[in-house]
């Protein structure tokens, strides 16, 4: 049996400031790229503990893509994961001050337009992990919805992960509520 994750995959670019930040010129940091996105950093963490896993996501036909796609299959990650031509794949800036506070600013790129068609059989899977994030991005949360319905129909756990702080927020509340509820009831 085997895990399933459903999520983002992007290139995380990490800033970690060194001082408070000058606006409107140079302010000193130590940066680096990983990848990242919380469906990959779940399934890659799972991958290498040598737990069997499947991650649906999207990446684009660029060379992050590229370098995401690769990281994966080092893991031991199964995916289908498709480069798609004239979008770009996701990246994550995140600014991370003296303190460890981080400030992130996503842009999913190619992970959003998430569909039932990138659901794989599910005769295999034990769990199923979706990332907040899925629900957050309106292209992508018809057909997340879809497939958690699909698993839910299979009677799969589904392990839900908000995400964000910043999605927690009543209106976040709301907004998962009437996800679940209208798919899962």
């Amino acid at each position: 049996m085997k895990a399933l994750c459903i999520g983002d995959l992007a290139l995380d670019v990490v800033a970690l400031l060194r001082t408070e930040i000058t606006y409107g010129s140079d302010t000193q940091a130590h940066i680096s790229t990983h990848g990242g996105g919380t469906g990959g950093n779940v399934a890659t963490w799972l991958g290498a503990n040598k737990v069997p896993v499947f991650l649906v996501t999207r990446v684009g036909k660029d060379t992050a893509g590229d370098a995401l796609v690769r990281e994966l299959d080092a893991f031991g990650v199964e995916h289908n994961t498709e480069a798609i031509e004239g979008i770009h794949t996701g990246v994550v800036i995140s600014l991370v001050d003296g303190k460890g506070e981080r400030t992130m600013f996503p842009d999913s790129g190619a992970n959003a337009g998430l569909s039932l068609k990138d659901l794989p059989s599910l005769d295999d899977i034990s769990v199923a992990y979706i990332s907040g994030y899925s629900f957050l991005n309106p292209r992508s949360r018809p057909g997340v919805l879809e497939m958690a319905g699909e698993i839910h129909k299979r009677s799969i756990p589904i392990v839900f992960d908000p995400a964000s702080v910043g999605s927690m927020n009543f209106r976040g509340k709301m907004a998962w509520t009437k996800c679940f509820t209208l798919q899962m009831s």
